[in-house]
């Protein structure tokens, strides 16, 4: 729904990139996972394995993680070519007053429907019901995540307070 990497609203799936660099003696790694569209998909892709393939051979356990770390990235590439792609005028979320009054109606359905008080394991899927109030709000999916986050760090600051700094 929003990519963890560049913040856009567009289709995402689930991935776990990693890179490997060896030295010999040492080595250097690195990795990216989270929901993330297509385009970062690819970039994070190409630019994680290639470098691996490139550097990651130099040291004993750096082989071995090398050999590893290709398979995975590129088992789950190919798991997400089939995604839909980002759409040309896919931007980032943004919540105004006026989303947030078109929302507020639904709000409690919103909450009655994720169960998100009460017990987590009744709670419907996010997508479906972000999608099905987003489309009578007259606002988008992730305009409702937003709304979500706003309204959990109102009632919960402490949760939120590192993420201000």
């Amino acid at each position: 729904m929003i990519c963890q990497n560049c913040g856009v609203e567009a289709p995402t799936k689930y991935v776990a990139f990693h890179q490997n660099i060896g030295a010999l003696v040492m080595r250097f790694s690195k990795s990216i996972e989270g929901e993330l569209c297509k385009s970062c998909v690819h970039k994070n892709f190409w630019s994680m394995t290639g470098t691996t393939l490139v550097l990651g051979w130099w040291g004993l356990i750096s082989f071995v993680l090398t050999i590893g770390f290709v398979l995975n990235n590129v088992i789950r590439y190919l798991l997400c070519l089939g995604m839909d792609p980002v759409p040309l005028d896919a931007v980032a979320p943004r919540l105004t007053e006026a989303d947030v009054e078109r929302i507020e109606p639904f709000a409690e359905e919103l909450f009655d429907r994720l169960q998100v008080m009460r017990d987590p394991n009744l709670a419907e899927p996010f997508d479906e019901v972000a999608t099905d109030i987003a489309n009578r709000a007259r606002v988008t999916p992730g305009q409702i995540l937003l709304f979500l986050r706003a309204v959990v760090a109102q009632q919960h600051p402490e949760r939120f307070q590192n993420d201000a700094s």
